[in-house]
């Protein structure tokens, strides 16, 4: 897949677009097992800390990170010529894998997640990446797909406010103009990481499973440090694909 020009030009204006379907049912159904396995990993070890809070999340609201250091299935996904061609395109000649997370939304008790921009969770430079939300099964308003506000990618960083209870940042803006992001399984939402977006809770009677893989400029630092950050895991050189 390369991305087009009108998605090119919708990425600039919008801060983001959508795909066509572009994984085969074989490549879901893998790394949609590789997530149960992780996912229940993640609650055990979770409970061996005693934090009740951060067992409740982990049972309904998991975001388990650097899934490409424990799943090969899923580390094989990242690296696809789909995701070197995005970068080349939106990011340039040298990027990086910068991070990558499983996020399932179990049925009935799927929480929400709050509206916040990827960068609030850590500050980079330079600032902006892209954010691949790759739908491993579909993504519905009723299963809790992801929100974004069109645009707002432009102004830069918003002010958040830290929520305890639910752990997590909220941004402060005007939602009015949210729109829902609704994919088939193996579709894929490509958006910038100043652009606030927010995901549903899930109502419905099926899990959501989204892979959400995040590419930078090659050998990203901390912002304000000379400290690399994020996976550091190097996708292209010059152009060319490194692995």
């Amino acid at each position: 897949m390369v991305p087009t020009a009108s998605q090119i030009e919708q990425f600039r204006r919008d801060g983001y677009f959508t795909t066509e379907v572009l994984f085969d049912e074989r490549t879901l159904h893998g790394v949609q097992d590789e997530f149960d396995r992780l996912w229940q990993e993640n609650i055990a070890e979770v409970q061996k800390t005693g934090d009740a809070k951060a067992a409740e999340l982990a049972r309904l609201r998991p975001f388990i990170g650097e899934v490409h250091k424990h799943s090969d299935i899923c580390r094989r996904l990242c690296f696809l010529p789909v995701f070197q061609e995005l970068s080349r395109q939106l990011i340039g000649p040298d990027a990086d894998l910068f991070y990558n997370q499983a996020v399932c939304k179990p049925p009935g008790k799927g929480r929400s997640f709050a509206w916040h921009q990827d960068n609030q969770y850590g500050l980079t430079d330079p600032l902006a990446y892209i954010t691949c939300w790759v739908a491993i099964s579909r993504a519905t308003v009723d299963n809790g797909t992801i929100w974004l506000v069109p645009g707002m990618h432009k102004q830069g960083m918003l002010p958040h406010i830290w929520g305890e209870e639910a752990r997590e940042w909220q941004c402060q803006l005007d939602t009015s103009y949210k729109q829902p992001v609704v994919l088939r399984a193996g579709q894929m939402a490509v958006f910038s990481s100043l652009l606030p977006h927010s995901s549903g809770p899930n109502t419905s009677g099926e899990t959501r499973y989204a892979y959400v893989v995040q590419y930078h400029h090659g050998g990203v630092k901390k912002k304000g440090t000379h400290e690399p950050y994020g996976d550091q895991v190097p996708l292209l050189r010059g152009g060319r694909a490194v692995v």
